[in-house]
């Protein structure tokens, strides 16, 4: 990420912190304003079995919030896997042809690999090279031309087209899971189920104001510790990076000259 995307994304990390003990700060003096406290002293009788319910719907909600981000996470480093397994498999096809017909299809695997590594701080901004989306096209119109279909026999025919396919499709599904930023809905959800949870702590405490204090600065922490772990992940290519490794270790395999 450049500087100012990460001066934006830690802000916003950061105002979300705040706005959580903030809401607490709101929330405690509504209730312990002179104007409020003789009216709200009549809902002492609140069962503390209220927190126990909206902290748990906060929980669960929370739990399967975090398991939306992270799958996103664990299918990108899927995809990542695939394109890279479908370019060695290109490659194991071009080492098997004699070098003069293998040379310019190994050489445009490897000008792509480079692109695609390249590209990949564009995908923390949701973006795509178009230069590796050129290189791709041109992989693709050396491996299905008629100049090395001809060359090739049935089977190594359908295994090429096969692979490129796969690091096609892997390379379309990396780059809309870099798009992907987390469900503006589901953090209001959040955040209105994290306030009502603070309102309910609250108001099981109104006979002690130390304790409603208290009660509610560590229901805060919890919530600001879900929030920051869930914010972090929001996107595969952004602060706890998945690695172009897969992808990078095929520029070993396709400098080695193809054998005749």
């Amino acid at each position: 990420m450049t500087f100012a995307q990460e001066f934006n994304y830690s802000a916003l990390l950061i105002l979300g912190i705040v706005a959580t003990y903030a809401t607490v700060g709101l929330i405690f003096w509504l209730i312990n304003s002179p104007r409020t406290v003789a009216s709200l002293q009549r809902l002492t009788n609140i069962s503390p079995q209220l927190v126990a319910i909206i902290g748990l719907l906060f929980g669960l909600y929370m739990a399967f919030f975090a398991n939306d981000i992270w799958s996103i996470r664990d299918r990108a480093q899927t995809m990542i896997l695939q394109e890279a397994d479908g370019l060695r498999g290109i490659l194991d096809v071009a080492e098997s042809l004699p070098a003069e017909v293998g040379a310019p299809l190994v050489t445009a695997v490897r000008i792509y690999v480079e692109a695609a590594i390249e590209e990949w701080p564009l995908l923390a901004q949701g973006r795509s090279s178009p230069q590796a989306r050129e290189l791709l096209r041109r992989l693709s119109h050396i491996a299905l031309g008629e100049s090395l279909a001809t060359r090739l026999g049935v089977g190594a025919q359908f295994a090429l087209a096969q692979n490129l396919e796969q690091a096609q499709s892997a390379r379309y599904h990396r780059l809309a899971l870099s798009q992907r930023r987390g469900d503006p809905l589901k953090w209001f959800a959040v955040a209105c189920l994290g306030t009502l949870t603070l309102l309910s702590v609250a108001l099981v405490h109104l006979d002690n104001w130390r304790s409603q204090l208290v009660a509610m600065l560590i229901y805060a922490s919890a919530i600001s510790v879900s929030f920051t772990a869930a914010y972090l992940e929001r996107s595969p290519f952004q602060v706890f990076v998945v690695s172009p490794q897969p992808i990078a270790e095929l520029l070993n395999l396709a400098r080695l000259p193809a054998p005749s």
